[in-house]
């Protein structure tokens, strides 16, 4: 799952069938068919997820898995504006804090919302 995340879902499938066929090689007991969903996810969580914005594709499910159960902050490249949708209206709840670099005050409120345990959301995040 770690590795997974930057990856197409073909990429990933790929991975996963040659992890699978190295384990069996290997004559180590694994499951034939893999997947995030079956392994990690739960399905009242997930169509909650979709009825705040997740789209309901595998690919996109299999991402929120993985937002949700990383141990570090996601940077989520985001084109069509789906994860920002689903992120607000997921966190609204929480007191989402939601910033830009280009703010005046971005630092003040990222450290408050460190200090207070609230989310944050750094918008329109550069290469550079």
């Amino acid at each position: 799952m770690a590795y997974l995340g930057p990856f197409t879902a073909k990429y990933r499938q790929m991975q996963i069938d040659s992890w699978v066929k190295a384990c069996q090689e290997k004559q180590i007991p694994c499951s034939e068919k893999i997947s995030l969903t079956g392994t990690l996810g739960e399905p009242v969580r997930i169509r909650q997820w979709n009825i705040d914005g997740l789209p309901t594709d595998g690919f996109s499910v299999d991402n929120g898995i993985i937002v949700f159960n990383a141990r570090r902050w996601p940077l989520m490249i985001d084109p069509q504006g789906q994860a920002n949708k689903w992120i607000r209206t997921m966190e609204k709840s929480e007191n989402l804090a939601i910033i830009k670099l280009s703010d005046s005050d971005y630092l003040r409120t990222l450290e408050n919302s460190v200090q207070f345990g609230r989310p944050v959301m750094l918008e329109n995040v550069g290469e550079e």
